[in-house]
């Protein structure tokens, strides 16, 4: 009997052990699984910070330890992939061109601000994952990007959205990585190259303009060179009519060809010597050059300044071919017994360069375009008087050099008036 106690006892205090064990076993294992949920937990918010603190050994050690390692390399390739999306945000954010890329169905999988502006996109809105169709406003772009949709083929092509604005679309097939013949999107670059084409127009237009502006006097020089040659026996009086006009000629063609190579030395500005100059010590050249003109039509040249000591800072021979440009455009295009005036003032801190004539004036739909080089509003009167076509266009370059900017209004019939504003920053 005493025996059984025995065992009976033993058996107890071991199962009171085994229990003890158990349920502190089972609170550890607890406290284990809490610190499992709390750090996960913490992961899940992306505080890839957090760390197991737990000092178990053995299978569950071995468990906590590889949570551990695995939350470091999550943190890892996360900021990686992170930071390889802020260079590829930054780097799209700094390409001026648009870019696009779709997939093969025309869903956006990416486009930079460009893009959005240029395809009049709703960037208010998350624009990643939804179909061109649905997005791009642009009617003639949508049409280039879905007929190209799923295309192996590159292409390159100009579109004119509308008269102010030419767009260069270029699409390129997005290949799987290593597989050359399985197509996964495309990628959209557009560039805005109305800058571009209307540059390319001017030096087209210039070109054919210089060459028949050049043409003219040659040939009537040329034609009257050999009349002269074949005919020695002309009289005196028709020789030296022929003569005066081959001399009328050539320097119709000098005035020419100097005013193109002025015109190339104020648009290239490393040429250009800056200087401290006085605006009305220069006006008064000018007007020693041009009164006599003025005089011998009868016209009043007058002038008036409100500051004579008024200095820019300037290449002092641009502002005397300001001055002479539109003074002699005034003398020329102003009848006789009529009047032209001049007026140099300080406005809100610029100055303002005022010619005011009475002379014929310019037709309204022609005020766009009197700084256009070799544009005449009347072309034989232009001829007749010895313009070049130029003048204006010069004196418009000069003064966008200075920062200004120059304005006409003008009557038909009445005169007109040529205003030129230069910033204050180029005061001295």
């Amino acid at each position: 009997m005493e025996e059984l106690m025995t065992i009976i006892f033993f058996i107890i205090l071991v199962s009171v052990i085994v229990a003890i064990l158990s349920i502190r076993y089972t609170l550890r294992l607890r406290r284990y699984l809490e610190e499992f949920i709390y750090v996960s937990k913490k992961i899940s918010n992306k505080e890839f910070h957090s760390r197991l603190n737990i000092s178990a050994k053995g299978e569950l050690g071995e468990l906590a330890k590889n949570f551990n390692e695995m939350i470091e390399i999550m943190d890892s390739t996360i900021s990686e992939v992170e930071y390889s999306h802020l260079q590829m945000t930054s780097i799209l954010k700094s390409i001026s061109h648009g870019i696009l890329a779709i997939d093969i169905d025309g869903n956006i999988m990416l486009i930079n601000e460009e893009a959005k502006r240029m395809l009049k996109c709703n960037s208010e809105k998350q624009i990643e994952g939804l179909n061109v169709n649905v997005l791009i406003n642009e009617e003639k772009l949508l049409k280039e990007i879905v007929s190209f949709k799923g295309s192996k083929q590159n292409k390159s092509k100009e579109l004119k959205i509308n008269d102010d604005l030419v767009y260069k679309i270029s699409l390129d097939p997005i290949y799987l990585q290593d597989v050359k013949n399985i197509i996964i999107g495309s990628i959209v670059n557009i560039e805005d190259i109305t800058e571009k084409v209307r540059l390319e127009n001017m030096r087209s237009d210039f070109v054919a303009n210089v060459s028949h502006e050049l043409k003219t006097p040659l040939t009537s020089i040329s034609g009257f060179v050999e009349t002269l040659k074949l005919n020695e026996d002309i009289d005196p009086q028709t020789r030296n009519r022929f003569l005066g006009i081959i001399e009328s000629e050539s320097n119709r063609l000098k005035r020419l060809i100097e005013d193109i190579l002025l015109l190339s030395f104020i648009e290239n500005k490393e040429n250009s010597l800056v200087d401290s100059v006085n605006i009305y010590e220069v006006f008064i050249e000018i007007y020693d050059m041009t009164s006599y003109i003025a005089k011998s039509k009868n016209i009043k040249l007058t002038y008036e300044f409100s500051d004579k000591s008024i200095k820019v800072c300037s290449n002092r021979d641009y502002i005397k071919q300001v001055f002479l440009n539109l003074i002699d455009n005034a003398i020329k295009y102003t009848p006789e017994n009529k009047e032209v005036h001049v007026h140099v003032s300080s406005l809100d801190g610029n100055i303002c360069i005022s010619v005011k004539d009475t002379g014929v004036g310019i037709p309204e739909e022609d005020i766009e375009r009197i700084f256009e080089r070799f544009y005449r509003v009347d072309k034989a009167r232009s001829r007749d008087v010895g313009g070049t076509g130029l003048g204006l266009a010069i004196t418009k370059h000069i003064v966008k050099s200075l920062g200004g900017n120059i304005r006409v209004k003008s009557e038909l019939g009445k005169g007109s008036e040529f205003i030129v504003i230069i910033p204050q920053k180029n005061f001295l």
